[in-house]
């Protein structure tokens, strides 16, 4: 019989494969740099794809040989990262385009991304020492894995601050940017689920959460699933948002008419002051 990481891992394979080329295709639609948000998630699936694949490989491994499952465990473990590299690719896009206000707000999400990476490298450190058997490199690997994921939680606050001072200033947001505006916010809730399952996983004590062997159903409601939301509605909001180019041109043409509409009116009233004047 199946086991349940195993049909999960199938299941992976699955949509991730179909996600990819999703993601492909909006990171090719909206052009870099512009794209470096959607191509986060192309990484993304990527890495979930090895993850299961590996996963489902691990099925016919012996216990005196868990490399795969280890790897498997690992990969999936440093899903968060490129997650809120996209979010913060997509939030500081919004900014762009808003006043000049907004250039705080900007420049706080791009100094995001070096505690990020800080925090991925140090979640994978962590995850590959808490594979170990030795005693003194699973207290250190779960020492690097707590300050990673510590390192998480302080970027995702920070990161929904700026995505709610974004929202204060939502009147100066363009109108194609505002459906991106909504797509971050919908994945907002999602992000953080699936940080508190790491957190769980690092500080609590508990089977449930391990990541190694731990709860397979845990590990889907509270991680996997929600992930796949995740990708879900950033490629659902690069297949909705503008192309920068077509948004400038088509600004353009909205101010070429606004101009012709304005020099209409200020010939019709000359004519009219000509009429009447004697």
């Amino acid at each position: 019989m199946l086991s349940e990481r195993f049909s999960i891992s199938i299941a992976e394979v699955i949509i991730y494969s179909l996600l990819l080329p999703l993601a492909l295709f909006v990171t090719i639609r909206h052009g870099m740099p512009n794209s470096i948000g959607f191509f986060y998630l192309c990484i993304f699936c990527c890495l979930r794809i090895s993850a299961a694949a590996l996963g489902i490989a691990s099925e016919n491994e012996n216990h005196s040989n868990r490399t795969n499952l280890i790897w498997s465990e690992i990969l999936g473990s440093v899903g968060i990262g490129p997650l809120l590299l996209a979010g913060f690719s997509l939030i500081e896009r919004v900014n762009k385009t808003c006043n000049p206000n907004s250039i705080p707000r900007t420049h706080a999400t791009r100094m995001l991304h070096i505690p990020n990476i800080l925090a991925l490298a140090l979640a994978i450190v962590g995850g590959v020492r808490l594979s170990s058997n030795t005693p003194s490199q699973q207290r250190s690997g779960r020492e690097f894995a707590q300050t990673g994921i510590t390192i998480f939680m302080a970027v995702f606050i920070i990161y929904t601050l700026v995505c709610l001072a974004t929202l204060r200033a939502f009147a100066s947001v363009t109108k194609g940017e505002k459906k991106v505006v909504y797509g971050v916010l919908l994945a907002i809730p999602f992000l953080f689920i699936r940080i508190l399952y790491a957190m769980l996983a690092v500080f609590k004590d508990n089977r449930t959460f391990a990541i190694v062997n731990g709860s397979a159903t845990a590990l889907l409601c509270m991680a996997i699933i929600e992930e796949m939301i995740v990708v879900i509605i950033y490629c659902g909001t690069g297949l909705v948002a503008p192309v920068e180019g077509e948004q400038k041109k088509k600004k353009k043409e909205e101010v070429g008419e606004e101009k012709k509409g304005e020099e209409g009116e200020g010939g019709r009233g000359r004519q009219r002051m000509q009429q009447i004047s004697p």
